[in-house]
């Protein structure tokens, strides 16, 4: 094996079975709702002491106290009680159906499908009901495997109890939510990650150029920082809302992601002449140690924006700070713009209820009585495995990919699943210790790599099954076909069934950017031009970037599929409206930092500029709505004379709202 192939092998697993985790968030909140877990089953083991409590109960409080912890989202403390407080009733409420239901197997088989529907509608109506329904499914599910008769429920009703009142005191006390300690962590991840994208640099000048390699590891650890970046712009507002006077904090990371973007941007263009690169190498490691600049940095794009990196990390967010992506002294930010900037990031587009609900129920009614067809006794596990595909996915594509990760993390969690339960079979200890560890790990996966999320739960079903005392190897083998039926019947129905295509979702997406863009333009031109900020332009800036990254997710779906022309055409509309965002934001940025164009000439050029973008883009959203071929665009043309745009940050703000408009009207025609 090359020795190139041998360093990727070991990274490629690790990211597979470790997802990158910026700031530990995802680890923290797997070792809360792990905690929450085993809490209430050693509590629900020190009840059974005093009265008859089944084994199955400590698994349904286990289940309960998890999947509460994990799935709770709610803005506020007194949100997330009341959602606590609810999740015992619905989980009672549907493990009492199932216990009624354990002699009328049809009939509660049937109801699955509807409650699917009722679950997977709630879920886009927020986090509450998202919670309350996967946690009823959950009790549900347990209660048809657990097999537990109504005599029993009063006791289950107590676990469920303390199984919530767990999740409260992990959530609420324990491991609290403390959005300024996370900030604090996600600041150190960007500093990482900064230092990152300059090793890659520096690797690159080390080695006379780029290889695709390269190119590819510097563009995976750029999307990287930019989601450290979302997240930790979450935990500002989070912050902002209760702790007054940590608003520009909000600005500093904005500052510190456009300048490593356009550092990383002048590298990948041109790593500067021979005779600058010792010099712009010292100042690369001088950068990654947070050590002085040296004396002699080079010339060249690339050595200003390293310089302007390196001012923005050495000065604290609290200050007036000058606009980073050029050269220039900017006014200092008024007080004005800088009580602006405590806006709250945007939630993600709303995703649409009845569609997915109805593709969810309809999937879960092909796949229980196919999956009945393999086993009567066991059909729910193809029922979940349709559920799933429909869950957080927009189009065909996503769902039948999803489909495939189900599939893939479920034929390996089979394979090391009989391993495992066999080697520990009948030590009880040893198996719990085994499943508190895969349930930390599968939850540390969780969104970021939900195959690797299905390879633990395999596990985990393996060992739980072992706990009761039926487990066999055929067990799990049942449960790959039953995931297989299930993850077909979902691709029929996502293929057959009120079909969103890949194009529609991108489609949708891309006029939401254009929408997001085309506000954050006017917001931050009228600021340009003289304008009192918008209080609500830091949010804009957001929305924005939100958009792009829902844009981003779907397209990259999209490319996967086997439609090499429209990868091509796609592949270039993303590299414009990729600019575009990066330039827009950088034109917020600056109006929030008080740039101003006082030059007359300066003022026409940006203000033209400003009304061909905003006859432009409603233009483009219309053509996109209706599907119309691409074609040269209705607006005003650029005049023949700008003026000198060399200098200082006011040229640079016309020179990108000039960009932005070559770019919107070449993204027309393609």
């Amino acid at each position: 094996m090359p020795a190139s192939l041998r360093s990727w092998v070991p990274r490629i697993a690790m990211d597979v079975l470790f997802p990158p985790d910026p700031g530990a968030l995802r680890l923290r909140a797997a070792f809360a709702a792990t905690l929450a877990g085993v809490l209430t089953f050693f509590l629900v083991m020190a009840l059974g002491t005093v009265v008859a409590v089944p084994v199955a109960d400590r698994i349904l409080g286990f289940a309960i106290a998890l999947f509460i912890a994990a799935n709770l989202r709610d803005p506020t403390p007194r949100q997330r009680l009341a959602t606590i407080a609810l999740a015992p009733v619905a989980a009672f409420a549907a493990t009492t159906l199932a216990a009624f239901l354990l002699d009328r197997p049809l009939t509660a088989a049937t109801a699955v499908p509807p409650m699917m529907f009722v679950v997977a509608y709630a879920a886009a109506r927020g986090p509450r009901y998202a919670l309350l329904g996967i946690v009823a499914l959950i009790a549900y599910f347990v209660g048809l495997v657990t097999r537990q008769p109504p005599p029993t429920l009063p006791i289950r009703l107590l676990v469920l109890l303390l199984a919530a009142g767990d999740a409260a005191l992990v959530r609420g006390l324990l491991l609290a939510d403390r959005p300024e300690a996370e900030l604090a962590r996600l600041r150190h991840a960007i500093r990482a990650g900064i230092g990152g994208i300059l090793a890659r640099i520096a690797a690159a000048l080390a080695a006379g150029g780029w290889t695709p390699a390269a190119r590819t590891a510097l563009h995976r650890d750029i999307d990287r920082f930019g989601e450290a970046v979302m997240l930790a712009q979450a935990r500002v507002a989070a912050i902002a809302a209760e702790v007054p006077g940590k608003e520009t904090i909000w600005l500093h990371l904005l500052e510190l992601e456009l300048a490593t973007e356009r550092t990383a941007r002048m590298a990948l263009e041109d790593l500067g002449a021979p005779a600058d690169r010792p010099p712009l190498a010292a100042t690369l490691d001088a950068l990654r140690h947070g050590r002085a600049l040296p004396e002699a940095r080079g010339t060249g794009p690339l050595a200003n924006a390293l310089a302007l990196l390196d001012r923005v990390l050495r000065t604290p967010p609290h200050t007036g700070l000058p606009a980073v992506g050029a050269p220039g002294n900017a006014p200092g930010g008024s007080q004005e713009a800088a009580r602006t900037v405590a806006a709250a990031p945007p939630p993600p587009a709303a995703p649409p209820a009845l569609r997915p609900a109805l593709q969810t129920a309809i999937a879960a009614a092909v796949a229980v009585a196919g999956g009945a067809m393999i086993s009567p006794n066991r059909w729910y596990w193809a029922a979940f495995a349709a559920f799933v595909m429909f869950q957080g996915t927009r189009s065909r594509a996503e769902s039948i990919a999803k489909g495939v990760q189900f599939m893939l993390g479920t034929l390996a969690g089979v394979v090391a699943g009989t391993l495992v339960a066999t080697l520990l079979a009948g030590h009880d200890i040893l198996t719990m210790a085994a499943i508190v560890a895969a349930v930390f790990l599968a939850f540390q996966a969780n969104v970021a790599a939900y195959g690797t999320m299905v390879f633990w739960i395999t596990i985990i079903l393996g060992l739980l099954f072992g706990m009761l005392g039926y487990f066999t190897p055929d067990l799990l083998l049942l449960r790959l076909q039953e995931a297989a039926v299930g993850a077909a019947c979902g691709a029929l129905v996502a293929s057959l069934v009120l079909v969103r295509r890949e194009g529609a979702a991108t489609r949708d997406a891309t006029i939401a950017f254009l929408r997001a863009l085309d506000t954050l333009v006017d917001g931050a031109g009228a600021a340009l031009l003289g304008a009192p900020p918008a209080a609500d332009l830091p949010a804009r800036i957001l929305t924005a970037e939100q958009r792009f990254h829902e844009l981003n997710a779907i397209a990259r779906s999209e490319q996967r599929a086997p439609m090499a022309a429209r990868n091509e055409v796609l592949r270039r509309h993303m590299l414009l409206l990729e600019a575009c965002e990066q330039w827009a934001r950088e034109l917020g940025q600056m109006s929030l930092n008080g740039v101003r164009l006082a030059d007359p000439a300066l003022a026409r050029a940006a203000q033209e500029s400003v009304a061909r973008i905003t006859t432009t883009l409603p233009s483009l959203i219309g053509r996109l709505a209706d599907a119309t071929p691409p074609g040269p665009i209705d607006a005003a043309p650029a005049p023949n004379g700008t003026p000198n745009l060399e200098g200082g940050l006011p040229e640079r703000a016309v020179r990108l709202l000039l960009r932005i408009d070559a770019a919107l009207v070449h993204l027309a025609t393609v």
